[in-house]
């Protein structure tokens, strides 16, 4: 498969509190090729947008893409794991780490998106806190 776009969001009840990860892969023409949305027990919300990050990432890496656009609302991750910005908390380092070793071998272009622009993923994400996993 060649070129995709996903999006990712994640959400928290508290900060830490019940956490839910929502993803999807995109083709060329917009229809959804695999989307997600997953618990994750209890987390803070940027390690639940680096998780919802990680599932994205895996899922385009197990369809071969070799080409993806990463968009996610969240300021923090798209900075961090594009390292416009540093990262100072070694939990988040650590997701950071996870997300390069993933897409080693990828070429990803990771952009900033506006929370409504991220709509589905929103969507998703808590679903997966009200129980509703895909």
């Amino acid at each position: 498969m060649a070129k995709m776009t996903g999006y990712f969001d994640g959400a928290s009840r508290g900060n830490p509190g019940e956490a839910g990860a929502g993803a999807y892969l995109a083709d060329d023409e917009g229809n959804i090729i695999w989307e997600t949305a997953r618990p994750l027990g209890i987390k803070t919300n940027n390690e639940a947008e680096y998780n919802a990050l990680i599932l994205l990432l895996t899922a385009a890496k197990e369809r071969g893409v070799s080409e993806l656009i990463v968009r996610g609302d969240s300021k923090l991750v798209i900075s961090q794991i594009s390292r416009q910005w540093k990262i100072n908390l070694p939990h988040l380092r650590t997701l950071a780490q996870k997300a390069w070793l993933i897409s080693d071998g990828m070429n990803i272009q990771y952009e900033w998106i506006p929370r409504e622009q991220n709509r589905h993923a929103d969507k998703l994400s808590n679903d997966a806190l009200d129980g509703n996993a895909v």
